[in-house]
């Protein structure tokens, strides 16, 4: 076992001490001092970028990632592509890679010690730091929204079902990729059965993904029959899966799959996508229900009914963005259709009463339209949010023109 373990899972960390790695340009570098593991952590973040002079300050979801450096780019990228540009497959989020010290990773992503190897079993101290001090950090930092994600493969998935099975509060949704069930001779699942059976996971999400790891000859029957080191690691993943069976009274939101095409390196990907998009399935917005000629009131029924049923789903109030609804509105302006225009002008009210910029938008709608006095309301109802120059300027030239 000991020839598996360095080969499967620290493959990482010889990597990682030939080349030095480097941070992308499109994350930011920051670090949080964590006195419960008495060390510096290096930190990896992606924080979409808003401009809040004009639009009120957002908030997102957070993912934290384990072995952030190895995940960080991949995901980034997943997430750009499947959140802007009108696709609206995912949300924007924040996410958050935790990067690894140097020869800490054993330590950090194993709850238990095993005896054969010295130093790990430091996983429940690892959470502790995750629980007291990152995640209020980030919290106070960045613009995050009430739901936080945490991912990990290897070890690092061993620690995501460690903390879904024994912490299940500090995050909404969890993704295991290819997990190292049989760290520690798969201690983990030991005690499996009872949490399962006397824990509520109400509202809480996990996909877990199974590569191929063992003979291409066997299938999933025969591998509990095998004592290859690959054949044992997936069984006791199989193992996991068959227990979240057994207990479907407890309300945990799951699913997996097992990727018979894909090995131990090279699912993280794959694995972390399908994970997002289960966890987010409700978010696509129907665009399909509406063509073109269809009428601003179905449109808005449309709309108020998607992000009602999503923050049902997601447990928090989701709105749509801000400056999107802005920039359509415009769009519609300039095609004069007025009532498309105003009508997502007005949602932007009712979703961000607080942003002096909705109000702004609107009385750029009704000067456009030919009513000056209602403009004039408008942007009167921007400048008692907030004081801009501009608004006033349009004000005092309507008031000039007028006399």
């Amino acid at each position: 076992m000991r020839t598996l373990i360095f080969l499967l899972l620290l493959l990482p960390l010889a990597i990682s001490a030939q080349t030095e790695k480097k941070l992308i340009s499109f994350g930011q570098p920051d670090s949080i001092y964590s006195a419960v593991l008495k060390e510096k952590r290096p930190l990896w973040i992606y924080s979409p970028n808003v401009d809040t002079a004009y639009f009120e300050k957002p908030s997102y979801p957070v993912l934290y990632v384990l072995d952030g450096d190895d995940h960080f780019a991949s995901l980034q990228t997943v997430i750009q592509q499947l959140s802007l540009n009108g696709n609206t497959a995912l949300p924007q989020m924040i996410i958050v890679g935790i990067v690894n010290t140097n020869g800490n990773r054993m330590r950090d992503l194993t709850p238990t010690p095993d005896p054969k190897m010295p130093g790990s079993g430091g996983g429940e101290q690892f959470t502790s730091f995750l629980e007291k001090e990152l995640l209020p950090y980030i919290d106070s930092k960045y613009p995050t929204a009430p739901f936080k994600m945490l991912s990990g493969h290897s070890l690092g998935g061993l620690m995501v079902v460690n903390t879904l099975i024994h912490h299940p509060d500090l995050f909404n949704a969890y993704i295991a990729s290819d997990p190292t069930i049989f760290w520690n001779d798969s201690r983990i699942l030991s005690t499996m059965d009872s949490l399962l059976e006397h824990q509520d996971f109400s509202n809480k999400r996990f996909y877990l993904a199974i590569a191929h790891t063992m003979n291409q000859a066997l299938d999933t029957i025969q591998v509990r029959r095998d004592n290859a080191m690959g054949s044992i690691h997936t069984s006791a993943i199989l193992q996991l899966a068959e227990k979240l069976k057994t207990h479907p009274g407890n309300h945990l939101n799951w699913s997996y799959k097992y990727y018979d095409n894909d090995y131990h390196n090279s699912i993280p990907f794959i694995a972390q996508y399908d994970g997002l998009r289960s966890f987010f399935r409700l978010y696509t917005f129907p665009t399909y229900l509406y063509p073109d000629n269809s009428d601003a009131d179905s449109l808005r029924t449309l709309i108020t009914a998607h992000y009602k049923a999503l923050s049902k789903d997601m447990g928090y109030p989701v709105r749509p963005y801000e400056w999107e609804f802005n920039q359509l509105g415009y769009h519609h302006l300039s095609m004069k259709n007025y009532a498309k225009s105003q009508l997502f002008f007005q949602l932007n009210i009712e979703y961000f009463p607080k942003s002096y910029n909705t109000y702004d938008s609107m009385g750029d709608y009704y000067m456009q339209t030919g009513d000056s006095a209602k403009a004039v309301s408008y942007w009167k109802q921007s400048l008692a949010v907030k004081f801009v120059p501009r608004v006033q300027e349009k004000v005092q030239h309507v008031a000039l023109s007028t006399r």
